[in-house]
């Protein structure tokens, strides 16, 4: 991991940061309400019920949609946050309080000793990042800013979504009032949540009575050598600060649950139709590379549980949304489309190829198909 040798922690944070390509992201990421933080290694704890067995139908381990490049890493688990080009898994996962999900994405973030970067965690939320143009930039190592590193906590608990861009200090803060998280005033009590803003400059929050930012005024932690986000043990003296305005989580939130797990954000590059069938909540097997400058690949995914079948579409959906198909033993099975387009180009007599897995709803779901040749 790339180390900066000489920083002390900075007070200034990204006031304008804009979450462009030039945040590129490591492998560190956190997730939204029902997911969370810095990856650990990838594990899939929940087994996905199968799909309506079809007896002539073999059962398929998870299908690559394409052939995973050597060497490609492997990862497991559920989407929890979907974008035009980039999607998040979530690893297993446990339910806990809020504060306590706050509290052990600071420790994940701690634990990595990430050094102060400008810019650094904006590009996707609980993700180190190499920053833009600043203090702490070289265009190669990676780690956090002040609202970065906030961000990063916050995606942690589900207060913010992971893998989304993470706005400036007091982006935050506007994002946490109009959600109703948050208000005005230092937080009392056990277990209590206060951040610290100076908008425009600097944030740090406060969790259960212990201060977690890039800085909080004072000399920073001597156990984080390389001047990052992390734990701060040295008084917080921007807490007494008239320039530096609190807010505290509301009550209800402190003990509200949530679902922690670490995360991993991956990017689909090239492979502009990767995502077309998947949706959140989608158990996922990814094949993805590492860049140079930390950015996760996808290079494919498979749905875990699916299963194929060979058959001829006997009807289609007016609007795509489903089809009928009818093996050759005569057996009949109607399923949901992920996407209208897979249908694009194939009608009623086809022969094809399809890949599907369970529904919610309890309809099974055409993931891929495939006119046979």
């Amino acid at each position: 991991m790339p180390r900066l040798t000489a920083l002390s922690r900075p007070l200034a944070c990204a006031a304008t940061i804009l979450c462009a390509a030039v945040l590129a992201p490591a492998a560190l990421a956190a997730a939204p309400r029902l997911a969370r933080t810095p990856a650990l290694a990838p594990r899939l704890t929940q087994t996905p019920a199968l799909a309506p067995r079809l007896t002539q139908t073999p059962a398929l381990a998870p299908r690559l949609t394409q052939t995973p490049p050597a060497g490609a890493a492997q990862a497991r688990g559920t989407v929890v946050a979907l974008g035009w080009s980039s999607f998040t898994i979530r690893i297993g996962g446990r339910r806990m309080s809020v504060v306590r999900a706050l509290t052990t994405a600071a420790d994940a973030v701690t634990s990595g000793d990430y050094p102060y970067v400008y810019g650094g965690g904006h590009a996707e939320a609980g993700t180190a990042s190499i920053g833009i143009k600043g203090p702490g930039y070289n265009g190669r190592r990676l780690g956090f800013d002040c609202s970065g590193a906030v961000g990063a906590v916050l995606a942690g608990a589900g207060l913010l979504p992971a893998g989304m861009p993470v706005p400036n200090d007091a982006g935050v803060i506007a994002e946490l009032r109009q959600a109703k998280l948050i208000a005005p005033g230092i937080g009392r009590g056990a277990g209590a949540v206060t951040f610290w803003d100076k908008p425009g400059v600097h944030i740090f929050m406060s969790i259960n009575g212990r201060d977690f930012g890039t800085s909080d005024g004072g000399a920073g932690n001597a156990t984080q050598p390389h001047g990052g986000a992390g734990w701060l043990n040295d008084g917080a003296p921007d807490a007494a600060n008239p320039a530096f305005k609190p807010y505290h989580l509301v009550a209800a939130e402190l003990t509200a649950p949530t679902v922690y797990g670490p995360t991993l954000t991956f990017q689909t590059g090239d492979a502009y139709d990767l995502l077309e069938s998947v949706v959140v909540g989608d158990a996922l097997h990814v094949s993805y590379t590492r860049g140079r400058q930390g950015v996760l690949t996808a290079a494919t995914v498979a749905f875990a549980g699916a299963r194929t079948l060979t058959a001829t579409i006997t009807a289609v959906g007016d609007d795509g949304s489903s089809v009928t198909v009818q093996t050759a033993a005569g057996q009949t099975l109607t399923l949901d489309t992920a996407s209208p387009r897979l249908l694009d180009w194939l009608g009623v007599g086809d022969e094809v190829s399809l890949t599907y897995t369970p529904g919610a709803g309890g309809a099974p779901v055409a993931r891929t198909i495939q006119r046979v040749q």
